[in-house]
């Protein structure tokens, strides 16, 4: 069986191979070796994004480099609400480093792309899946569009403090900004979410510190500050003949949901739930890839509109961020009007397990 080529190194990635491993195809992992270690933001994963990673993984112990949090302390506006919220928290190359060591990954062929051209993988392959960004990788479409909700960023940076309780992680809105603090692998992350890129991102996040009540009292030293674009963003289309992306490439989730790791886990599994019911002749083409971009549009709708009621909540007299929220109205109100427009209902199938079928 000719193996499916799956474009990049990143946890999208590592997820589309175990995905159709389990519906046994084979993959070929094509990236960069000398890109090959991600260093990203800390993640803090929620049981839905353990549950998923213990099936596509389940000889990788997740808790060997992770912290356990128990609940989240939530000051949103207003006065501090605990949530029970069972979620792990690891640094991104250290999650990324256990399931590149993991067995499925291990029988996988690394293939360097660097020397590639989108034709030359189309012609070796028969399906590509991309989950990362890479020039001249995608041959996109003329028509193809990329609808970005915002300008915001994510300030991030590695806290030695820890605070009282090691089990729980906080989120609170300021007056023109937001805090994110998890305690993770001996040590915190820290993370502020700003409508516009910072001069000097280390000042900036000083600054949000001092207008802090809560998060402030844990943090007394910042190190490795990074900044990095946190709006959300779909590309339209999100697949086509012999193609489909997955991961930052096609979605990328805001932050401020928390929801970001189990919509890139689900959508890996979706992909390949529609690579094998194509190959296997079991649905169209096009009525397979048209349910990929559907069901992955529906939710990213859902995912604006919870946004927005998000932000309108604490931001909605910020001049700074009225932008934010009017650009995710503009977008969640396109891509309905473009779902809209479709002749036919293509969510008439179901995932059952790592399979997609009719009904």
């Amino acid at each position: 069986m000719t193996p499916v080529a799956v474009v990049g190194d990143s946890l999208s990635a590592y997820a589309v191979v175990a995905a159709l491993a389990k519906l046994g195809y084979h993959c070929d992992l094509l990236c960069d070796p000398a890109k090959s270690h991600f260093f990203g933001p800390s993640l803090v994963l929620n049981d839905v994004s353990e549950t998923l990673l213990a099936q596509l993984f389940p000889d990788v112990n997740l808790s060997i480099y992770s912290q356990r949090l128990t609940h989240r302390l939530v000051r949103w506006g207003r006065q501090p609400v605990q949530v029970e919220q069972p979620a792990l928290a690891i640094r991104s190359h250290s999650l990324l480093e256990l399931l590149r060591n993991s067995k499925v990954m291990q029988h996988t062929r690394m293939i360097d792309v660097s020397q590639l051209t989108a034709q030359q993988i189309s012609q070796n392959y028969p399906w590509t899946v991309y989950t990362r960004h890479k020039q001249r990788a995608i041959a996109l479409p003329e028509s193809s569009q990329s609808l970005v909700g915002g300008q915001r960023v994510i300030v991030t940076a590695e806290v030695q403090d820890t605070p009282k309780s090691a089990h729980a992680c906080y989120i609170e809105s300021l007056a023109d900004g937001w805090l994110f603090y998890a305690p993770v692998d001996g040590g915190a992350m820290l993370q502020a979410c700003l409508p516009i890129t910072p001069a000097n991102p280390r000042r900036a996040l000083l600054e949000c510190l001092y207008k802090s009540t809560t998060i402030s009292t844990f943090v007394n030293d910042l190190q490795k500050v990074n900044c990095f674009s946190s709006a959300p963003h779909l590309q339209w289309p999100l697949c086509g003949s012999g193609w489909l992306m997955v991961g930052e490439p096609a979605i990328k989730i805001d932050p401020v949901s928390g929801e970001g790791t189990p919509f890139a886990l689900r959508s890996a599994i979706l992909a390949g739930a529609v690579i094998d019911a194509i190959l296997s002749d079991r649905i169209p083409d096009i009525s397979a890839l048209s349910h990929y971009q559907t069901r992955l549009t529906h939710s990213f709708i859902s995912h604006l509109r919870g946004c927005i009621q998000f932000y309108r909540e604490v931001f909605s007299t910020n001049s700074a961020w009225l932008p934010e929220i009017n650009q995710m109205i503009d977008i969640a109100e396109t891509l309905s009007t473009q779902l809209e427009q479709q002749a036919v209902n293509v969510l008439n199938y179901r995932l059952i397990d790592f399979e997609l079928h009719i009904g």
